[in-house]
């Protein structure tokens, strides 16, 4: 308007922008580039997509040139492994596309996300993006484990949206059937995220909580044991009623023609997904064993990471980090816990590079 000073493109935007947390992925840039640096810090699959996988996405690209469907055949398929229908299950690209949408259709401005911490570091910055507050409730010192009465003593009018990830990442716990059951009770919105649970065939599936909780719902990714991080495919599992409202979220065509033919491939084969999940466990028990005799304390390798506590070697994460990188390994940084450094996190990879990190922790720790 005349005689006013023109506005910057930062005056247009929402200023919660530049007051939430960035997400960065830098690391993977990095990483794409020194390839001869094993990748022991991202939690992904060290085993490349089947041929009948790779066979599925190459069909499926004679259709590029069309939009994608509903993916019926492919919901229905996942319902059934859960023991429910079509209409309990809405396609995401990748957990990641579940997190967005999941912040944007239960948090308003003001409102509170409450989750314990350690975590993935995706969440608080997609609740912050939505202008709401990020509630962290540390976890218990002694054990890592969820602090579950201060969590619940937590929970006041504002809190909108609970997070539970089952086991947890970093820190490989599960929370007790008892204590999940007390976080349905609330009443408030509840993700369970089983972004992990494939590495243990003998946990079942929580998905049967949301017949009687419809404000449970479920999170789930093909990014870790079926080994689909840069496919990008997971969903959702909820009431039909949650289930129409994240449709409604969602973008429309999240999910490519590629990625679901890939995901149906897989699913048609679980000897796949088995493999995988053996190869992954095989080598958590050699690392648990391994650390263990050097002094070191794993935590329950419930996933496809293991969480270290090193702090009694009297080295600092930075130190320990730098060690296996002049090593030519990536591991994964851990902030402190509970005032203590000393803390990593590390992937089981090929064979190959797990024997390089058997080396280099015998060497630096030994």
């Amino acid at each position: 308007m005349k005689g006013e000073q023109m506005k910057t493109l930062k005056d247009w935007i929402v200023p919660w922008l530049y007051t939430s947390r960035e997400y960065n992925v830098g690391i993977l840039d990095k990483a794409m580039d020194t390839p001869e640096i094993a990748r022991l810090m991202l939690n992904e699959n060290p085993i490349q997509p089947s041929e009948k996988v790779i066979e599925a996405v190459v069909e499926s690209l004679r259709h590029g040139n069309w939009y994608p469907d509903s993916f019926l055949r492919l919901r229905t398929k996942i319902g059934k492994m859960y023991g429910l229908g079509p209409d309990n299950v809405a396609l995401a690209n990748g957990s990641s596309d579940t997190i967005d949408a999941m912040m944007r259709l239960f948090l308003h401005p003001g409102d509170e996300f409450m989750l314990s911490t350690p975590t993935f570091e995706l969440f608080p910055p997609r609740a912050e993006l939505c202008n709401a507050k990020v509630v962290s409730i540390p976890v218990r010192e002694d054990d890592l484990q969820y602090d579950v009465d201060a969590m619940l003593n937590a929970i006041n009018d504002r809190t909108k949206l609970i997070l539970i990830i089952n086991p947890n990442n970093p820190t490989g716990v599960y929370i007790e059937d008892e204590d999940l059951i007390r976080f349905c009770e609330t009443g408030v919105p509840l993700c369970i995220d089983e972004a992990y649970l494939d590495y243990n065939p003998d946990k079942p599936s929580k998905a049967s909580l949301i017949e009687k909780y419809p404000q449970v719902f479920l999170s789930v990714t093909f990014s870790k044991a079926y080994g689909f991080c840069g496919i990008r495919f997971g969903f959702v599992l909820g009431t039909e009623e949650m289930i129409a409202a994240f449709n409604r979220m969602f973008l429309p065509w999240n999910v490519s023609r590629m990625a679901g033919a890939a995901a149906e491939a897989i699913i048609d084969n679980p000897d796949e997904v088995k493999a995988k999940v053996e190869h992954n466990n095989k080598w958590m028990a050699v690392f648990k064993e391994e650390l263990e005799n050097l002094g070191l304390k794993p935590y329950p390798a419930n996933g496809n990471y293991m969480l270290i506590d090193g702090t009694m070697t009297g080295k600092t994460t930075a130190e320990i980090l730098k060690a296996a990188l002049d090593d030519k390994i990536y591991l994964k940084k851990i902030g402190e816990l509970h005032g203590k450094t000393g803390y990593f996190r590390v992937t089981p990879g090929t064979d190959e590079e797990n024997e390089r990190f058997m080396k280099f922790i015998r060497a630096y720790f030994g």
